[in-house]
């Protein structure tokens, strides 16, 4: 009586309010489930996939069809003919692949432990399949497997994946688990118990998307299987219950009468199996799973109602839904039902007054997924904020880019400082703000890629970074977010950030109209070519395509290029340039009209940049153009990966009639409406409503507009309109009205912050043995150059750069250029080293070659090496990894000596994806390590005729590698450091 008094106390408190909760409201509710379609963008390079969730949910359970190709990044692609299985873990649109995990699959006959051939299904427990047998909707997915005459059905709550296998008549009805599947990564510990009423059990792999990570999972069948085995290294052991190792597997096996369904409901957990038991318990108690199903959609139902659209046609209402659907599925919940979760440090906290959530791909959603959520779930954007502001308070940064509770620093920037600028001009200020500001500044003022040469040249230097053009544009932009908050809480934190928001202003050359990349000496990089997509310079784009980048200061932009007429012209080009498919080397540069890239996200604001030149009619044109070449209601549907809901966000967007151009300002920037009713369901019970008149695909121009009754002339809207409940009607037409949104005032603005430019030091080396001659000049003619050598802030009293310094000692060097009526310039630093040359080792009896220990092992930094045993070693001639050939987590450390030919100053440069760490005579004098990108530093060293200890340690933890070693020597040009200077 006991166990069934607590039954009846937990079934109303949790699980009935969680099915029924919403269905007093939902007579109220239009069904816009029935509009979408998740198969739209599981096709070319949408990358979605067409399985089931909730509405930021920590499940996404859903089929995989392949494990490792660019196209199966969600596990799913539109493609393939056959289904591996349905795993729990997977990410929506995104550029890599991950997840995948906890993955079962139910079969008829033999047990078959290997996946087997795509093409060969009966080599494994694969199976084909038909789009003519599936369905999609959400909160629910169902196939037809061929092979084995099996209906599968799944849904899903927040935290446990719900499946229905319906079987034919059979003795060797089977469910496989297989642990070692995974998306694109490799297990390294897993672990399967199993017993009469559960399976439980965990996976811990690294590589992939989200690194390195360890699910926890329970789960039970709806009825007792005949029998079962666990396998180890695909070999069936035989009276165990308990399995451990990289390789684990199992089949359950059911006697099942013609068209009987067995269920299946998993629990995952970040935090043990305990909290996965929980999660089952609380969630899905019973074995209802028409139920389930029904909540899931009423859920999903709920959400779709916050935007309301009248008109358009059918695709586009779908195409509309099923964007707001994939806009919905991240970032997700990241703790269990008891609060508890997984710290990015590892260790298990308690959420307390928060929701902590994960999977923030930041360099895509700041755009316009994080700005609709202030309009659509401001409660939500709270919690995003509170849990980056968490990451702060266990001594980490907020996040960059971060993934299942693994930050993969995978791109550049650090946007969730535009997140939190956003969120906090609008009003959302349910959190600590003066904790979020720290927490801010503390990443602003963080380690990143160039970020040190950045705030001493006023951007990224070429020759030291790549993307250094992208770097420098993204790094001044998110320095200008900082402002928005620092103009409340510190003047000179403000100023700093104000001054570092123009640095985009340093790699714009007017000679030829384009940011350009600039090099450590100032000069422009030669051999320019603004339609050559390249990482060298720009990332995953080309110079049309970052030039137009500068969010913060649009005004500015159009100022550089000399003004709102050629301005227009260069967008105009922009739009028409056709692009040479021979210089798009990325995958991800694709929905091109003319230079214009859709389907990456740097593109996503440029339609919008006429509006600020004062001709609003060329958006309003490209808006539709838009919406007509890069969005469609098939497979697909999105011309590029959707980016955890980024395109899908510009989408409904720009359909509503208007895009967040700045993230940081309380405005949107009109476009042209795509239906002839909208209606934003606001939480504070407010409405705000946009009508279009005579609006169809003919008629794409605006003619006129009213708010509230009142003629509006303004091409932006105030994001308190919106709030407060208001009424925006749109008159259309098919002729532009070239007077509509024209004049200056009623233009988009930009915040102006007038400051001196910074100022460029040359020198003949910051590092030198007898003395180093310095110059200052600034590009303004009117500047007067203040400096000091002392380290300390120069100031209008300091003194005045007139001549050539000459420096013989140790010295730090700051200057700052004044120019009467504006703000003065950022504060350049840069420390100037006298060296003394480094000794020479007495040794003998070297041999050429370096020796090298192999270690396959997934890392996060290269100390960690050292806790692995080797798995090879031996001698090699220089530093290589090509015998790596494939995309596997590794790591090298190489050791021996380099011999100098003559005694000076000698250069390194240290190249590498991913960390990477260089000794000289015991002394770290590169520090390239981390997970990131490919990225170059270099050090000065002093040394004496003859041999030097050289020890270098790298890791790559999983995916692109490279790693490269290079000296200059003095008097001498950079070269790859050769096999024959090196020993052991």
């Amino acid at each position: 009586m006991k166990n069934i008094f607590w039954i009846v106390l937990v079934i109303p408190s949790i699980f009935l309010s969680m099915i029924f909760g919403q269905s007093t409201n939902s007579e109220n509710l239009v069904d816009y489930t029935k509009l979408v379609d998740p198969m739209i963008g599981t096709d070319w390079n949408g990358h979605t996939f067409p399985g089931v969730t909730l509405p930021n949910g920590m499940v996404q359970l859903s089929p995989d069809t392949k494990t490792s190709t660019w196209n199966n990044c969600s596990g799913y692609h539109y493609s393939d003919k056959s289904i591996l299985g349905f795993s729990h873990t997977h990410y929506s649109g995104t550029g890599a692949g991950g997840g995948g995990d906890i993955l079962f699959m139910p079969t008829v006959g033999e047990i078959k432990l290997k996946a087997g051939d795509e093409e060969n299904t009966e080599s494994g427990y694969r199976s084909k399949f038909s789009h003519e047998n599936e369905s999609a909707s959400p909160g629910y997915y169902s196939v037809f497997l061929d092979d084995y005459n099996i209906q599968v059905a799944l849904t899903a709550t927040k935290r446990v994946g719900f499946h229905k296998y319906t079987f034919p008549k059979s003795d060797q009805a089977n469910v496989i688990l297989d642990l070692a599947h995974g998306l694109f990564d490799s297990p390294d510990s897993l672990f399967l118990q199993v017993n009469e009423n559960e399976i439980s059990g965990y996976r811990a792999a690294s590589g992939g998307l989200d690194n390195s990570n360890t699910i926890y999972f329970a789960g039970k069948f709806s009825k007792p299987y005949a029998s079962y085995g666990l396998a180890i290294n695909d070999t069936i052991r035989k009276n165990i219950s308990i399995a451990k190792g990289k390789n684990v597997k199992a089949y359950f096996r059911f006697n099942t009468k013609e068209n009987e369904s067995v269920l299946l409901k998993v629990a995952i957990s970040t935090v043990s199996i305990d909290g996965a038991r929980k999660n089952l318990e609380a969630e899905i108690p019973l074995w209802n799973f028409d139920n389930i199903r029904r909540s899931a959609r009423e859920t999903w139902n709920k959400e779709l109602n916050k935007i309301q659209v009248e008109g358009g046609t059918k695709d586009q209402q779908k195409i509309f839904y099923t964007a707001m659907y994939h806009a919905l599925i991240h970032p997700n919940i990241y703790m269990d039902v008891d609060k508890k979760y997984r710290g990015i440090d590892g260790e298990i906290y308690k959420a307390e007054n928060f929701d902590n959530y994960t999977t923030f791909s930041l360099w895509d959603t700041f755009r316009a997924l994080h700005p609709l959520m202030t309009i659509i779930d401001q409660e939500k954007t709270n919690q995003y904020i509170k849990t980056f502001i968490e990451r702060y308070e266990h001594g980490l940064n907020m996040p960059i880019m971060e993934f299942s509770g693994n930050e993969t620093y995978t791109m550049i920037g650090y946007h969730s400082v535009s997140v939190l600028a956003d969120a906090y001009v609008k009003g959302i200020r349910d959190y600590d703000v003066k904790k979020a500001y720290k927490a801010m500044k503390q990443l602003a003022d963080g380690e990143r890629a160039g970020k040190d040469d950045y705030l001493r040249y006023g951007f990224v230097p070429d020759d030291f970074y790549i993307e250094s053009v992208s770097r420098t544009l993204e790094y001044s932009y998110d320095d200008w977010c900082v402002t928005r908050l620092a103009k409340d809480f510190n003047k000179t934190d403000y100023n700093k950030f104000s001054q570092r928001g123009e640095f985009y202003k340093n790699v714009f050359s007017k000679e030829v109209g384009f940011m350009r990349p600039k090099d450590s000496n100032y000069k422009w990089v030669k051999n320019f070519d603004p339609m050559q997509v390249t990482k060298l310079h720009y990332t995953e784009a080309n110079a049309y395509q970052y030039t137009p980048f500068v969010p913060q200061d649009i005004k500015g932009l159009i100022e550089l290029f000399g003004g709102d007429e050629k301005f227009e012209k260069w967008l105009d080009n922009y739009f028409t340039t056709t692009a040479d498919p021979s210089k798009i080397t990325d995958a991800d540069v694709t929905g091109l009209i003319g230079q214009y890239a859709h389907g990456n996200e740097p593109s996503h604001h440029v339609a919008y940049l006429y509006n600020y030149a004062g001709v609003p009619w060329k958006t309003q044109k490209m808006v539709r153009e838009i919406f007509d070449t890069q969005y469609n209601a098939t497979p697909k549907g999105i011309s590029g990966n959707d980016d955890t809901g980024q395109m899908s966000a510009w989408y409904i967007f720009s359909a509503m009639g208007f895009y967040p151009v700045t993230p940081g300002l309380d405005y949107y920037v009109i476009g042209s409406p795509l239906f002839d009713k909208v209606t934003i369901n606001l939480e504070n019970g407010n409405k705000f409503e946009i009508i279009s008149k005579n609006n169809n695909a003919d008629s794409p121009y605006i003619q006129s507009v009213t708010l509230n009754g009142e003629n509006y002339s303004r091409s932006y809207l105030n994001h308190s309109d919106i709030m407060n409940g208001s009424k925006m009607v749109i008159t259309m037409g098919n002729h532009p009205n070239k007077n509509w949104g024209t004049a200056k005032k009623d233009r988009p603005y930009s915040p102006k912050y007038e400051c001196a430019s910074v100022p460029m030091v040359n020198s003949t080396g910051r590092k030198f043995l007898e003395s180093s001659s310095v110059s200052l000049s600034c590009e303004n003619d009117k500047a007067t150059i203040r400096y000091t050598l002392d380290g300390s802030e120069p100031d209008k009293n300091s003194e005045k750069f007139t001549h050539q310094i000459t420096i013989a000692k140790t010295s730090v060097l700051k200057a700052k250029c004044f120019v009467d009526g504006i703000h003065p310039s950022y504060t350049v630093a840069f420390v100037f080293e006298k060296l003394k040359l480094q000794p020479a080792l007495n040794v003998s009896n070297l041999k050429q070659g370096l020796k090298y220990i192999y270690k396959e092992v997934g890392c996060a930094k290269t100390a960690d090496l050292d806790k692995y045993p080797s798995d090879n070693s031996g001698i090699i001639s220089t530093f290589n990894i090509d015998s790596i050939k494939d995309q596997r987590a590794f790591g090298y450390i190489y050791e021996g000596f380099i011999k100098a030919p003559v005694d000076g100053l000698y250069t390194f440069y240290l190249e590498s994806n991913d960390g990477s760490v260089l000794f000289l005579d015991n002394k770290l004098i590169i520090d390239n390590d981390g997970d990131h990108m490919l990225q170059t530093l270099y050090a000065k060293v002093a040394l004496k005729k003859g041999f030097h200890s050289m020890k270098l340690k790298y890791f790559q933890m999983g995916g692109g590698k490279k790693l490269l070693v290079r000296w200059e020597k003095p008097n001498s040009d950079i070269e790859e450091i050769p096999a024959e200077v090196l020993y052991h």
